[in-house]
């Protein structure tokens, strides 16, 4: 999948990636979600990589267009999708899969890393999407109205958002993290610029070992954000 990268940085995922993956409605702001994905991968994704292998796999996923390479990527965007491109402004930067050759960075991301690089970014568009930064300060997204609900959803409030916000990293993000991490020791002769000792993760190279976290994991309290 061929997609302009409009953030000026490499990265791993596009907009469109993570409304693949995360459980959002298919309407939601594609800039929100644009804003939302060097914060999650620095915050998640990088430290979990390792800086190195992270800047591998983003400089393997994009590409500045050139003079050298234009005709080529036009070529490779045509020849995948219907909708044709005529030409590309030199120094676009194009985010494909496509350009990625290593067949272990590609299972990596089939399994684990594109499911858990959308979970992360929506976390962060979390609050971005309940509180909005307008010209007339930060104002509540959908806010209740006076006299009840006349229509259908309204914004959350404070404790909705906090047990959103834990929800999201404790059951989906933290567990996919330890798996991901896990699948990397057992695979780490695929995966050099992995950095993290495998004791680490637990798994000293087990290959039953599960990978699921156990850091600020509980039983799950249904009355914890009661008043």
């Amino acid at each position: 999948m061929y997609r302009i990268n409009y953030l000026n940085r490499n990265v791993l995922i596009t907009p469109d990636e993570v409304l693949s993956h995360a459980a959002t409605d298919q309407e939601i702001n594609a800039r929100l979600i644009q804003s939302n994905i060097i914060n999650a991968e620095e915050r998640f994704i990088a430290p979990a990589l390792c800086d190195e292998f992270y800047e591998d796999f983003i400089n393997q996923k994009n590409r500045i267009v050139t003079e050298e390479n234009r005709a080529e990527i036009i070529e490779s965007i045509n020849s995948s999708s219907s909708v044709k491109v005529k030409g590309l402004p030199l120094g676009t930067i194009v985010n494909a899969l496509e350009f990625v050759e290593n067949e272990w960075y590609l299972k990596l991301w089939h399994r684990f890393l594109w499911k858990l690089t959308a979970e992360s970014v929506d976390m962060m568009c979390i609050v971005p999407s309940w509180l909005r930064h307008t010209s007339a300060g930060q104002m509540l997204n959908n806010p209740k109205t006076i006299g009840g609900n006349e229509g259908g959803a309204n914004s959350g409030d404070l404790k909705d958002i906090q047990f959103k916000l834990d929800i999201a990293i404790q059951d989906r993000i933290d567990p996919l993290m330890e798996q991901m991490k896990a699948w990397l020791c057992r695979n780490k002769t695929h995966f050099p610029l992995f950095c993290h000792p495998c004791d680490e993760c637990g798994c000293n190279g087990n290959k039953d070992h599960k990978g699921v976290a156990h850091i600020r994991k509980t039983n799950l309290i249904t009355n914890l954000y009661d008043d």
